[in-house]
């Protein structure tokens, strides 16, 4: 079983219910390039599925971006290769 979550106050709290007492684990610090993405949202379960919601009837309704523009300008970005023709 893979658990995830941030370290808090020198703490590592779980993104879910945290396993049981005594239980053994094994932590590995996981590393990322994502320096401009805010930390990880302090919302309940709900709030997170109702803006989950939200967003697939955004795009529904056709306010979503698409996927191949948001890739593109994220490789611009990051200063990563485009795909040849672009």
């Amino acid at each position: 079983m893979a658990l995830e979550g941030t370290v808090q106050n020198g703490v590592i709290v779980p993104d879910g219910p945290p396993p049981p007492e005594s239980t053994w684990v094994r932590m590995e610090i996981v590393e990322d390039d994502f320096d401009d993405v805010a930390p990880p949202p302090t919302e309940t379960r709900e709030e997170f599925l109702t803006s989950l919601r939200e967003s697939i009837a955004n795009v529904n309704d056709g306010q979503g971006v698409d996927a191949r523009q948001f890739l593109k300008e994220l490789a611009i970005k990051k200063k990563w290769p485009l795909l040849p023709g672009e």
